[in-house]
């Protein structure tokens, strides 16, 4: 199909109208690959770090899905938190790379995580004490360092 249709910056001119039905065979509609990031950790007074965390966790996927530990994991792992699960988690929701936020009641709850939200990759800092055996199977287990910057934080905060 040909129409005259004028263009004001060319004068007039032809210009052919392609019907959906015409496209190249070529042409193949792209879905896009989703692929879903899991962490877990505590976010007690988030800080410059947690959000370079975040940030980088976030450029690896689609979605980045975080596991806040509870009130009840903390005392459990010896670490009270200075603020309430709801204060952690409403500033976990907030962060622009944060797609999910999930509470970590329990380390024997990361395999039905993984399932249930459909993780690609666990992504978790170095120092995080989660025993990783058999999840290889299911998902990639990324284990990486921290920046300096969150170790000195981290020292400064176990210091006082």
């Amino acid at each position: 199909m040909k129409y005259d249709i004028p263009f004001p910056f060319m004068g007039r001119g032809r210009a052919t109208v392609v019907s959906p039905a015409a496209r190249p065979s070529s042409f193949t509609p792209s879905t896009p690959m989703t692929r879903t990031i899991l962490t877990y950790g505590g976010f007690d007074g988030f800080h410059t770090g947690h959000a370079d965390w975040l940030r980088q966790l976030a450029r690896m996927g689609s979605d980045l899905v975080v596991g806040c530990q509870s009130e009840q994991f903390c005392q459990r792992a010896g670490r009270p938190a200075h603020l309430g699960f709801a204060a952690r988690r409403a500033v976990l929701e907030r962060c622009r790379y944060v797609s999910r936020v999930i509470p970590l009641e329990t380390w024997d709850q990361v395999r039905s995580d993984i399932v249930n939200y459909n993780v690609s990759v666990l992504a978790l800092p170095a120092h995080l004490p989660l025993p990783v055996s058999g999840l290889d199977e299911i998902v990639q287990v990324l284990r990486l360092p921290v920046t300096a910057r969150e170790t000195v934080q981290r020292q400064r905060a176990q210091a006082s």
